[in-house]
């Protein structure tokens, strides 16, 4: 069975406050005589479920269609369930009863629950989440080797803490170790409570033009 983990691009989705989000223009459309329908979407690369490549906060790393095709696939994911709320962190504390298991994983899905509140708290959703703090970040770098973290909030970063949240982004994409651990943001895990996991895929737009990171959709495969 199958499951998404990635959010529906919508304009009417929260984002990260004051920026830009998406929208979509009609070219041509069958009702008004074309002979099929054909849209420009225009969004900010960070705006919905998103995957930063380390190329997001590091110059020299590499960007989004740079990475090798394996980054996107996870044979070893771990969902681990840390309930937080507003402003709250993710700590290195918070981690440790998970090593053994961080050890095998090549991929971790942190699960708050906080995205429940993106629907029915879209502003707090926003503005007030919570962070992966930078201690956590750096412990998961100087003891794994993760492709990727994946959060279910709108950004690693906690908007009214964004100095420890660029720290954290900085650690895990690399600044300060030989190897980087991509990050994704704004991802659900409700779906996956619970269940057996096998394997899960994320997939980014692979944009090219020096772009840094891209949307992603995510799909879980899990036993029934």
């Amino acid at each position: 069975m199958y499951v998404r983990l990635s959010n529906i691009l919508d304009a009417k989705n929260p984002g990260w406050p004051n920026a830009f989000k998406c929208m979509a223009s009609p070219v041509q459309s069958i009702k008004n005589g074309a002979v099929n329908n054909v849209y420009i979407i225009t969004l900010m690369n960070h705006f919905g479920t998103h995957f930063d490549a380390p190329n997001h906060y590091v110059d020299s790393g590499p960007k989004i269609s740079e990475l090798p095709i394996e980054t996107f696939f996870y044979e070893k994911p771990l969902l681990a369930d840390i309930p937080k709320s507003f402003e709250e962190f993710v700590t290195a504390e918070d981690l440790k009863p998970y090593a053994a298991r961080l050890k095998e994983a090549d991929f971790l899905m942190i699960r708050s629950g906080f995205c429940k509140l993106r629907e029915t708290d879209p502003s707090n959703y926003a503005a007030r989440g919570p962070a992966v703090g930078s201690d956590a970040a750096k412990y998961l770098m100087d003891n794994f080797r993760l492709k990727a973290i994946a959060v279910d909030w709108i950004s690693l970063a906690s908007v009214p803490h964004t100095g420890d949240g660029d720290i954290a982004h900085h650690y895990l994409l690399g600044k300060y170790h030989d190897h980087y651990t991509c990050i994704i943001e704004d991802a659900c895990f409700e779906g996956i409570a619970g269940k057996k996991l096998k394997r899960v895929t994320a997939l980014p737009l692979l944009t090219g033009m020096g772009v840094d990171s891209g949307p992603v959709t995510i799909v879980a495969e899990v036993e029934d």
